[in-house]
């Protein structure tokens, strides 16, 4: 049995919040199921003005899980869904979950070779993939156990008027893209071709699953900057819609409303915009893409009571003039994840709802990892302090230790931030060395997730993000491995080393700069500039590209060898 775990943190909760919680043994369907029945006539989502109940999407639910199955689907079995946020991927998600299967959910916007590699890593033989992913889906295939393929697209849920717009207004060579590929491809199938199946399954597709199974698998570079699968349990999934329910007992209800921009291929997405939302009764405002030149007819439609976004989408609606002119008072709450706010932009976005009416006046900031789903620590309404990422949700438990070792380090000293709780993940998947490292059994018989970020915790157990150990760019609230760019730009011949560091950009917070040395004789050119932007382009997801390119002769180096990545940083704020 685990010994105790010292937490001043408790003693900040206030009267509406408890200290633990009992959590649910069941699937994530279960819990979408029961919300379900209790608010049959509420709406889950809203699609644009496709305003779909929750007994409908329930309903949809089971039937894509029919479907399924009379695709030979099975427990244990992985099925992966590449697709930014419409309904028919969180259908899809949920169904997997009902007989029993894996979810292996990634960007849709991923490099054909990271898509084979996704979908060998778990061995998918059925894939739902959304339209505009095509492309770079359909070169890997082959190298693949993938034996069917099911097609979906942003349009499938609009409503008619919607819809037709969309038709005229997507790029001619992307109108034709469902025909053709239902057209040359005989293993690949429309979403609608693909429910008409289901009608052939006499039996309920639904298979009984405990909090322990995986229920997910999401993707990010873990603690040496390679992409790998995060195994998440159903446990961690409903654990974190209570904990949210439990924090924000007054805005985690039926009736209330989530602009739901982050994307169901990130943990915070998942978890919270999705899972948190449906599970509890409420209702998501979904949004394939997030477009900052329409974010104020975004709000002025859908009047969402919670915003819940990187930075980067705060910093948009206080720079967009018409928001500027709105009355704001439906937002309950807005609450920052995906990286550390600046306190200036805190302190903006607070005096910016303020003005405009809104019921809060604050901008709550939050922490989380994917390793760890989503959100395991955030400011409350009645216990918020500016410059903290928040205090640990009931039955999460945080430390600080000396890095690489498990020595508690004293309130107010900054050391790794390691955390323990029924959101951390199983593991990573089919990588027992990285997960060995990642998750650690500490003395005190509890296991630990090191999750590579500095920090501290003062004596009333708010905890302080001070920075990371691994290296790490956060651009637009995405995480980017410089390795894994690194490793893309010397697949080109003409390069002899390459340096990926974070720049800051007043959008972005970070984008990724590219500092290369060629080969003996080779010349700076914009043809070998353009070289490196196309490799780049095969093996990176859009979001990992260099958005700048610097030829050197050299770069600096540690007394050891090493580049300095530290002095190209340096260099570059000195710029600024």
């Amino acid at each position: 049995m685990a010994a105790k775990v010292n937490a001043p943190w408790l003693k900040q909760y206030g009267r509406t919040h408890k200290k633990s919680l009992k959590f649910p043994n069941g699937s994530m369907y279960d819990e979408v199921r029961s919300s379900a029945e209790k608010n049959t006539d509420e709406i889950a989502i809203d699609y644009f003005g496709n305003k779909i109940n929750y007994g409908t999407l329930l309903a949809e639910i089971d039937h894509a899980a029919q479907a399924f199955m009379s695709l030979g689907a099975k427990k244990g079995d992985v099925i992966s869904v590449c697709s930014p946020n419409v309904p028919e991927a969180v259908v899809a998600i949920y169904a997997i979950n009902k007989i029993g299967a894996v979810a292996n959910v990634f960007h849709p916007l991923s490099a054909p070779n990271e898509i084979r590699d996704y979908l060998n890593l778990v061995g998918s033989k059925i894939f739902v993939a959304i339209d505009i992913a095509w492309p770079n889906v359909k070169p890997i295939l082959a190298d693949t156990e993938v034996q069917q393929t099911i097609i979906i697209s942003p349009a499938d849920s609009l409503p008619l008027f919607t819809y037709l717009g969309y038709k005229l207004l997507k790029p001619k060579e992307l109108r034709k893209t469902l025909s053709q590929i239902l057209l040359k491809n005989k293993h690949a199938m429309s979403w609608e071709t693909f429910l008409g199946r289901g009608q052939y399954v006499v039996n309920e597709a639904y298979e009984k699953m405990s909090g322990e199974d995986v229920a997910v698998v999401l993707y990010s570079g873990g603690t040496t900057g390679t992409s790998k699968g995060i195994a998440l349990t159903n446990l961690a999934f409903n654990a974190t819609a209570l904990q949210a329910c439990n924090s924000f007992p007054e805005l985690v209800t039926p009736g209330n409303r989530i602009l739901g921009v982050m994307p169901i291929f990130h943990g915070f997405g998942l978890g919270v915009g999705v899972h948190t939302m449906l599970a509890n009764g409420m209702t998501i405002n979904m949004l394939p893409k997030f477009d900052a030149k329409r974010f104020d007819k975004i709000l002025a439609d859908g009047k969402p009571n919670l915003l819940v976004g990187v930075p980067t989408l705060y910093e948009a609606m206080i720079k967009n003039k018409k928001i500027r002119k709105m009355d704001l008072s439906f937002i309950k709450a807005a609450v920052s994840g995906g990286d550390n706010a600046m306190l200036p932009l805190k302190k903006a976005v607070d005096r910016f709802l303020t003005e405009r009416g809104a019921e809060t006046n604050v901008l709550l900031q939050g922490y989380g990892l994917t390793e760890c789903l989503s959100v395991v620590c955030v400011n409350l309404f009645d216990a918020n302090r500016d410059e903290s990422i928040g205090l640990p949700w009931p039955n999460n438990f945080f430390k600080i230790v000396e890095p690489n070792t498990h020595i508690e380090k004293p309130y107010n000293e900054i050391g790794e931030i390691v955390v323990s709780g029924p959101t951390v993940m199983k593991g990573y998947v089919n990588n027992e060395k990285e997960t060995n490292e990642t998750l650690q059994v500490h003395p005190d018989g509890r296991i630990w997730l090191h999750t590579g970020d500095m920090g501290y915790m003062d004596k009333d157990g708010y905890i302080y993000f001070s920075g990371r150990i691994k290296r790490l760019i956060i651009s637009s609230g995405y995480n980017i491995y410089p390795n894994e760019v690194e490793a893309a730009i010397m697949n080109v011949p003409e390069v002899l080393l390459a340096t990926v560091v974070g720049v800051d950009d007043k959008y972005r917070g970070q984008i990724a700069k590219a500092f290369v040395v060629l080969q003996n004789g080779v010349k700076p050119s914009d043809r070998i500039r353009e070289k490196i932007m196309k490799q780049c382009h095969s093996d990176l997801a859009k979001y990992k590209w260099p958005r700048s390119i610097e030829f050197r002769k050299t770069l600096p180096k540690t007394k050891i060898g090493k580049v300095a990545y530290t002095e190209l940083m340096a260099e570059e704020k000195e710029k600024k």
